[in-house]
């Protein structure tokens, strides 16, 4: 699918309901991001899912295969000028839309801009999964439960998303050796992860309910830089609707009916390649609201040249029931009803 150029994105309010009468028009005020034409199909039912990314092609072809195997039908892809083949790889994908924009990241409210908007334009009404390229969504039972069948029972809910804990994975060496080849799955490198300890603090925007901890804030000094460690909530999945938005990366969003259950992203920050790409986002000033997060990273690494986050209390990632054991995600008997029903089914299967 052919990519469009975004110059800058506004809050999608000029693009009409029906995507399938598009054509080459402006979207948001004053005109600030343009289509070349090519039309998004409105396809009732679809599962979508929204990135941001930039220089990802090592990590982008394991997260949309991980993605389409739960069930995303289509990607709304906003590359950041990228130059190391990840536009090419993303054009050669039937099922992603590529939008292209040569604004800053930073300038973008850390894209927050463009994706809004996006969102507004091709999401109204879908189930829609919002990641960045390091992120892969989880839930209980995602082993025999797919994405749809996991919507369905948030919509028999009357729930409108699903909250995420960010599950930072490592290797179990130091993090320049996590070598990772881009037709394998990620979780083939990166497969170890801190099962605690981790604290909750409640109160404060949608969705009102905050957790920190994790390698991160065990081995990286982040007080010099900025009030504490990492936020580790995302809200990823959502029944978007026009004007919606999300407000800090997607860990805070406009008010929503959250799902009375936790899945996780697995999140694949630490490649080899972690340490250049610090240096390289704080000497672009690619981030805005995370600028000291990254600073805070450069430091450690610095300090650090065998960085490494693997310990004695570290643990390998084995299935999602292991998470819901853990206490990492949680369940309800609506998910655990609709579980018991797929493995039902997937048994009867000849």
């Amino acid at each position: 699918m052919a990519g469009r150029n975004l110059d800058r994105a506004g809050n999608g309010e000029a693009c009409r309901r029906s995507v399938d009468a598009c054509r080459p028009e402006r979207i948001g005020g004053a005109g600030r991001m343009t289509l070349d034409g090519v039309i998004v199909p409105e396809r009732p039912g679809e599962i979508r899912a929204c990135l941001v990314v930039r220089d990802e092609a090592l990590r982008l072809p394991s997260t949309l295969d991980h993605h389409r195997r739960l069930g995303v039908d289509r990607f709304l892809v906003i590359d950041n000028g990228s130059v190391d083949g990840t536009q090419d790889l993303l054009t050669a994908q039937p099922d992603v839309h590529m939008f292209q924009t040569s604004e800053t990241f930073a300038a973008s409210h850390d894209g927050l801009t463009w994706s809004n908007a996006v969102r507004d334009a091709f999401c109204d009404g879908h189930w829609t999964l919002s990641v960045d390229a390091d992120e892969q969504l989880i839930y209980p039972g995602v082993e025999t439960l797919d994405l749809r069948a996991l919507c369905e029972v948030l919509e028999a809910q009357s729930a409108d998303c699903l909250l995420a804990f960010l599950l930072d994975m490592y290797n179990d060496g130091d993090v320049a050796e996590a070598l990772h080849d881009p037709a394998r799955p990620l979780l083939e490198t990166c497969s170890w992860f801190d099962p605690g300890p981790y604290r909750v603090r409640r109160g404060g925007p949608f969705p009102s309910i905050s957790i920190y901890g994790g390698p991160r804030d065990r081995m990286i000094e982040f007080q010099p830089y900025q009030e504490g460690p990492p936020l580790l909530t995302k809200v990823p999945l959502v029944r978007w609707r026009r004007g919606m938005r999300y407000l800090l990366s997607t860990h805070r969003m406009s008010p929503a009916r959250l799902f009375p259950a936790i899945g996780a992203l697995l999140h694949f920050k630490f490649l080899s390649d972690f340490s250049d790409r610090v240096e390289t986002a704080v000497a672009g000033g690619w981030h805005a609201g995370a600028e000291r997060e990254f600073l805070a990273y450069r430091a450690h690494a610095h300090a650090n040249p065998r960085m490494r986050f693997h310990h004695t209390g570290s643990v390998r990632y084995e299935d999602s029931d292991q998470l819901v054991r853990l206490g990492v995600m949680y369940s309800n008997p609506a998910l655990d009803a609709a579980i018991q029903s797929a493995q039902v089914r997937g048994s009867q299967t000849p």
